[in-house]
């Protein structure tokens, strides 16, 4: 039998920070795949980076998926403090976004497209661009930290996009993608391809 998740946007009231509204572990579990959520178990194996101390993470094409890279950055940079996400996609789920993490119990403010909550205790700045990244690439600033998911359709008809991403990367930042990026000079960081629905899981560093 499949699996599904229903997103459903609802009105939700932004309730302020709130450190010690973490996320609830079950509840992260059910907006997730089951395979999904039980390959998260493999980031462990990967060892772990350096990054800045409040790194930039860009996700274009993110849809309402805020909790897989929350759960990477969790995992993967441990020590984190804070981060700054900057998340993109040509539709407005900016709401869907707000709904599901109130549900999972994050507590967050708002103030126009930014959202500022905890997640665990790392404080993380979310800000929520809409357009077409093959058009407003040149408007996003720099980044520490590339994260790409389900991706590969679309940016297949742009065989540019990738060097454009990586030269928008900042010297030591990090490529996380479930397929792509191959050609790139990156250093490979071991990683399961169970964790890319491709088997081409990629978790790379721009040494230059």
């Amino acid at each position: 039998m499949g699996f599904l998740i229903s997103y459903e946007e609802r009105l939700v009231k932004a309730k302020g920070l709130n450190k010690l509204a973490k996320p609830k572990e079950e509840k992260v579990r059910q907006y997730l795949f089951p395979d999904e959520y039980q390959n998260l178990s493999l980031l462990a194996e990967v060892q772990k980076m350096k990054c800045p101390e409040n790194p930039v993470f860009f996700y274009p094409a993110c849809g309402a998926d805020v909790l897989m890279p929350l759960k990477y950055m969790e995992i993967l940079f441990p020590r984190l403090r804070g981060a700054t996400f900057i998340f993109n996609d040509i539709d407005n789920n900016f709401g869907l976004i707000k709904t599901i993490l109130d549900e999972v119990g994050v507590s967050f403010r708002q103030k126009n497209n930014f959202l500022q909550f905890y997640w665990g205790g790392i404080l993380v700045d979310l800000q929520y661009l809409r357009g077409n990244i093959f058009q407003i690439l040149g408007q996003i600033p720099a980044f520490d930290i590339y994260f790409e998911r389900a991706f590969r359709i679309m940016k297949g008809d742009h065989p540019a996009y990738e060097d454009r991403i990586f030269r928008k990367l900042k010297p030591q930042g990090i490529v996380i993608s479930d397929s792509g990026f191959q050609q790139l000079p990156l250093e490979k960081v071991e990683v399961s391809q169970e964790l890319s629905a491709y088997r081409e899981m990629i978790i790379g560093i721009k040494k230059k």
